[in-house]
């Protein structure tokens, strides 16, 4: 079966009338670090550690093009089913997408959905899930629905009177 083409959509977010937004965002991560970490016992044992980080990438349209970064880690939890609590986090332009939940069959788990669990910039309000498909064991296609993303405004996100204010000081 062949992976679906990344996109990402917004739509106004229903049950809410201010400016918040809900978007599925659709990426390839492709790991570059993928690293086990033997902790404890010798062997496979709780405790022990998954950690990974690589490059995202868009492959909708003409060509691929990056988008973003992620990393994180898995820590062994239930060694029956070859399972762990795993974090995770996606950099994107628009800011930052943090991620949580249980996998079986780490490394590389089966579909599973975790969720979110908070972000910076646009993301700042952010929650929602991220289904995560295994392609290969480096290649994982994710789908991040992504409810409360806050419209982009200049200045990383915040209104002018958001903005830090140098401080001052009294006779200057």
């Amino acid at each position: 079966m062949a992976p679906q083409e990344p996109t990402a959509t917004a739509a106004a977010h229903a049950a809410d009338s201010s400016s918040a937004k809900t978007r599925t965002i659709r990426v390839e991560a492709r790991l570059q670090v993928g690293e086990e970490l033997d902790l404890g016992a010798t062997g496979r044992s709780i405790g022990d550690q998954f950690i990974f980080s690589g490059n995202l990438v868009s492959t909708g349209g003409p060509e691929e093009r990056s988008v973003g970064r992620f990393g994180g880690f898995c820590v062994i939890t239930d060694l029956e089913r070859n399972a762990g609590q795993c974090s995770s986090t996606a950099m994107l332009p628009e800011g930052q997408i943090t991620v949580q939940g249980e996998q079986a069959g780490i490394p590389a788990p089966r579909t599973v959905v975790s969720a979110i669990t908070g972000g910076t910039g646009d993301f700042s309000k952010a929650r929602g899930q991220m289904t995560q498909r295994v392609l290969t064991p480096a290649t994982w296609q994710l789908a991040f629905e992504v409810f409360d993303v806050q419209p982009h405004r200049a200045g990383g996100g915040r209104t002018p009177s958001e903005m830090p204010m140098p401080p001052s000081f009294p006779g200057k």
